[in-house]
């Protein structure tokens, strides 16, 4: 949210509306004292710079939401660009793991992602819903982070044998059934967002965010426990090479 109020901020007060008639005004104002004063320069001076800073209170005061808005549609075109790319590298990892399962995972949070986006644009703007934007994307970066884990587990695994391969691709195995569960609780919220929507525009996000929060909960600690896993497995190869 910084780099939209910076971003925000530049649109309001160095807009090239807002900062030419200003410096032409001051311009105009020094040629005039250096000139021992001209009453056209002086009045150039004048109408520059209070035409500058009316343009930017007239701005302020009815363009804000909609330079708001652009700036905050701006970052999450921007974001969106470069998950896509993070997402493909990371679809092309998991195409070869063997397991339909996890492609399968990511196509569906790609899709949540879509539909959720979508219908936060019916939602009225960018600012109204961006707390739950935010946590949604929160919780679609533990999911999508889950999935690079189970890549790592799988790829750990091939380096093992044996029951100790076996514990830890069982251990793999629980861990998706909690990514999938992340998965179908993202997807009632996306259903339950929609149903929002469309029957009251006006609604109150309270209850929406409190599930938002509780699912972070959980992937939060599958995320860690993940990680926490794959740490631990560099012990088994450890063992392995001995």
């Amino acid at each position: 949210m910084d780099s939209v109020k910076r971003k925000v901020i530049s649109e309001l007060f160095l807009a090239p509306s807002v900062v030419l008639p200003i410096v032409g005004g001051i311009s105009a104002g020094l040629l005039s004292w250096a000139t021992g004063g001209s009453t056209y320069l002086t009045g150039a001076a004048v109408a520059g710079v209070l035409g500058g800073v009316g343009w930017m209170l007239t701005r302020m005061i009815f363009k804000v939401e909609d330079i708001t808005e652009a700036a905050m549609q701006a970052q999450l075109d921007k974001r969106v660009r470069e998950e896509n790319r993070q997402l493909d590298d990371l679809a092309a990892k998991l195409r070869t793991d063997r397991d339909h399962r996890t492609q399968d995972y990511l196509t569906l949070l790609r899709s949540l992602r879509d539909d959720f986006e979508t219908e936060a644009a019916k939602y009225g703007s960018q600012f109204r819903s961006a707390q739950v934007r935010e946590k949604v994307g929160q919780i679609f970066h533990a999911a999508v982070e889950q999935l690079a884990q189970s890549y790592n587990l799988w790829e750990r695994a091939q380096k093992l044998s044996g029951s100790t391969q076996d514990s830890l691709l069982e251990q793999r195995e629980h861990f998706l059934k909690e990514i999938e569960a992340t998965i179908v609780r993202i997807g009632e919220t996306v259903d339950h967002f929609r149903s929002l929507v469309r029957a009251d525009k006006q609604f109150d996000l309270a209850e929406l965010r409190d599930e938002l929060d509780e699912t972070m909960r959980v992937a939060k600690r599958t995320e860690e426990r993940m990680r926490n896993l794959g740490k631990n497995s560099n012990d088994y190869e450890s063992f392995v090479n001995e």
